[in-house]
């Protein structure tokens, strides 16, 4: 080691004892990182929901960030209910809900005293962000609401509808960041961690039991990529594993499923003697609509509403009456051959009058006006748009009637996606090999979420996963099927048996009407 002459030395240490000076000064005044911690709060219920119960029950609030990379940046509160069984809890643990379809204004109710009575586990439930009607801030986009009248009596291609539609989402879009509320905080990714932070929150070690509804099914595949080992078991009705509003994949579901309609029709009596040719009708409504649309009037409340239906509107409300929650299944043989014979059928002209601008065939629940559409767009946007080669594949299996390309193809949330202005993110809709017990339900007649797709998907995820497909059914299972209820009850007591695959054989049959 070298040597400093006696005057250079004394500087030296000088300057190094300064520096020590300031790098302990700097040590102990600096600011130490922030760090956040969630909190669960317990409290009573908001009077709407307390008017709901009539079994014990809690309520409380979650806070979470809005952006975990910003542990000092905003806070969403989201309401939590707590409800054990009625009758005493059968299972030890906690089981949870991932929530409805992306936007659905799902609020914690005296509903969910149901769900534990029947699988006689305490549920621990979270509205989710940005569309929980208890839960700020809300992602919902009035501008929007405003067009949904004059979609009614306008074809589905529209320039100046379309143009008024991406206007309004990029006001909706402007309006919230005015306010400081960014939508790309408001993703599958964010939802799972929200979820996470309930577990640690309330000292859980891991969900006996988890549920999911449609496409919150990304929702919870993500939650078991990001957290593996803290669910025992899930279940999972009408899932879905396209992109989040199923766009691409909705043409090919959207035929499966008139095929399931035309295979059904043929082996019921009295619908095969009514329409012994309903594929045919089909094709020749589609057609009759594309040169002359249907026209006439419905009332939706105290309103009357000019309602044009043309090709793509067909299709689109075709997909509400198949898959949908509230559509006109029974009647849609009807419909159609109507609709060949160049007639508006009344309940097609209502489904048209009532609906959400850009909602049936996109969406399967329409009639919900606290839709939160905000939500929608950022889990639907978070896709990378398909081009060339990947969207051919995704349409495969489809009619080569132009309405499909003109609804599925290039629809309007296309240039919606561009003003809602969110980045691509990094989840995606494959599911992965989860390792766990997993029940897929679907209904044959569920154009969101086809049977086919949930058993390859099924397939994937590996030998600890049963399907069950209900004859003759729609979107939402557990909400309409005594058989699924009983079949994902049962299966909750022991999930690592299969459920049998005719456990819903005898369902009701549809009664065409």
């Amino acid at each position: 080691m070298g040597t400093y002459p006696k005057n250079q030395r004394r500087t030296a240490g000088a300057v190094i004892a300064g520096c020590l000076a300031i790098g302990l000064l700097s040590t102990c005044t600096s600011t130490p990182p922030v760090t956040f911690r969630p909190s669960l709060v317990w409290g009573a219920c908001p009077e709407d929901v307390e008017t709901t119960f009539l079994s014990p029950h809690q309520c409380g609030t979650l806070t979470v960030l809005a952006n975990r990379a910003k542990p000092d940046g905003a806070t969403i509160r989201l309401l939590v209910g707590k409800v054990p069984p009625p009758a005493g809890a059968r299972s030890p643990g906690l089981g949870t809900s991932f929530g409805g379809n992306f936007g659905e204004a799902e609020a914690i109710s005296g509903s969910i005293a149901t769900g534990t009575s029947r699988t006689g586990i305490t549920g621990l439930q979270l509205e989710s962000r940005g569309s929980g009607l208890h839960s700020t801030p809300s992602l919902r986009c009035p501008e929007v609401d405003r067009l949904g009248t004059r979609a009614a009596g306008i074809p589905h291609d529209d320039v100046g509808l379309r143009d008024a539609f991406v206007a309004a989402v990029a006001a909706c879009a402007k309006r919230l960041r005015a306010h400081g509320i960014d939508p790309a905080d408001y993703t599958t990714a964010a939802m799972a961690q929200d979820i996470e932070d309930l577990r640690v929150a309330a000292g859980i070690d891991r969900w006996h039991m988890a549920g999911a509804y449609g496409t919150q099914s990304a929702v919870l595949f993500e939650y078991l990529r990001r957290y593996p080992g803290h669910v025992k078991a899930a279940y999972l009705d009408s899932p879905t594993f396209t992109s989040p509003a199923g766009f691409h994949g909705g043409a090919s579901a959207l035929q499966q499923t008139l095929d399931a309609l035309f295979r059904t029709c043929q082996q019921t009596p009295a619908c095969r003697a009514d329409y012994p040719d309903l594929q045919g009708l089909w094709s020749q409504a589609l057609d009759g609509a594309a040169t002359h649309p249907l026209r006439g009037t419905a009332h939706v409340g105290d309103q009357q509403i000019n309602v044009l239906v043309d090709a793509p509107k067909l299709l689109r409300a075709t997909r509400l009456a198949l898959g949908a929650e509230g559509g006109p299944l029974t009647a849609l043989p009807r419909i159609i051959k109507d609709a060949a014979h160049g007639r508006l059928a009344p309940e097609l002209a209502q489904t048209v009058a009532s609906d959400a601008i850009y909602c049936s065939g996109y969406r399967p629940l329409c009639r919900d006006r606290r839709f939160s559409l905000g939500l929608f767009l950022t889990n639907y946007c978070q896709a990378p748009p398909m081009s060339g080669q990947e969207a051919t594949d995704a349409i495969r299996g489809a009619s080569s009637h132009p309405a499909y390309p003109s609804v599925f193809k290039d629809s309007p949330y296309t240039a919606a996606c561009k003003v809602w202005d969110t980045p691509p993110g990094s989840t995606t809709p494959t599911p992965p090999s989860t390792g766990i017990p997993l029940l897929l339900m679907s209904g044959s007649l569920d154009s969101f979420s086809p049977p086919a797709t949930t058993l390859a998907a099924a397939h994937a995820l590996g030998p600890q996963t049963s399907v069950l497909e209900v004859p003759g059914g729609i979107h939402n299972v557990l909400g309409f099927y005594e058989c699924a209820i009983t079949a994902r009850n049962t299966w909750t007591r022991n999930p690592t048996q299969p459920v049998p695959t005719d456990a819903c054989a005898k369902a009701p049959k549809i009664a065409f009407r």
